[in-house]
């Protein structure tokens, strides 16, 4: 059988030697490095440094790098706090969450690298579901539905936090108008435009709308 995550398992009783740090003084030292030296500075051996103790000695309170990870990540979610706004519609609410994550990603790019696939959400992790699900309270979706919708969400706000934080370099060395006539116009265009302010935004809205309002097609065959 696995080994309990970090955070089903059970915390030293009151018998026996008290433990030498907390989960937070781990967190708070891993955190430091990440945001002065990024995600991959991060290791046991630097946090303990860090903690003034040895690497060793960490394992007694989390059993490997990624567990670690883990625990930086709902800890520094622990700051993402939003009030909520009764009567407000789902979208209206979504879309506001969704800035606000974004906010916190572009606050901490850290987080960005630290989302491995097997990441196991905490309890301040789990508060942003918790968020989504209360503004979708009044909707008449499914539970599937409404999970998926978070899940896109989720995915979208990454993606764009990624963008902001390092955006992609596209070379089209390739190019050759002839044979790609339409992407040189397209490129000729875009050459002294930006995206406008508002695209994060209007992505948000199309994505959550489509995913809860599905348009229905119907095929007619003559």
């Amino acid at each position: 059988m696995d080994d309990p995550s970090l955070w089903a398992r059970p915390r030293r009783g009151a018998r026996g030697p008290a433990p030498e740090y907390g989960l937070a003084d781990i967190a708070t030292a891993a955190i430091r490095i990440a945001t002065s030296g990024g995600l991959a500075a991060v290791s046991m051996r630097a946090v303990a440094n860090q903690l003034g103790t040895t690497a060793s000695t960490l394992y007694h309170y989390v059993a490997s790098r990624d567990e670690l990870l883990d625990l930086m990540v709902d800890t520094a979610m622990a700051d993402f706090v939003v009030d909520p706004r009764p009567g407000r519609d789902w979208l209206s609410e979504l879309e506001r969450l969704a800035e606000a994550m974004l906010r916190h990603y572009l606050a901490q790019p850290w987080l960005l690298d630290a989302r491995p696939a097997r990441s196991v959400p905490g309890p301040n992790t789990l508060r942003w579901f918790e968020y989504c699900l209360e503004a979708m309270r009044s909707l008449d979706q499914p539970a599937r539905t409404k999970m998926e919708t978070i899940g896109v969400l989720s995915g979208v706000i990454v993606l764009f936090a990624r963008n902001a934080t390092a955006p992609a370099a596209f070379g089209f060395d390739a190019l050759d108008p002839g044979r790609h006539p339409l992407l040189a116009a397209a490129l000729t265009d875009l050459a002294d435009d930006r995206p406008g302010p508002h695209l994060f935004q209007r992505t948000i809205r199309a994505v959550l709308t489509g995913l809860v309002n599905p348009p229905t097609h119907q095929s007619k065959r003559r």
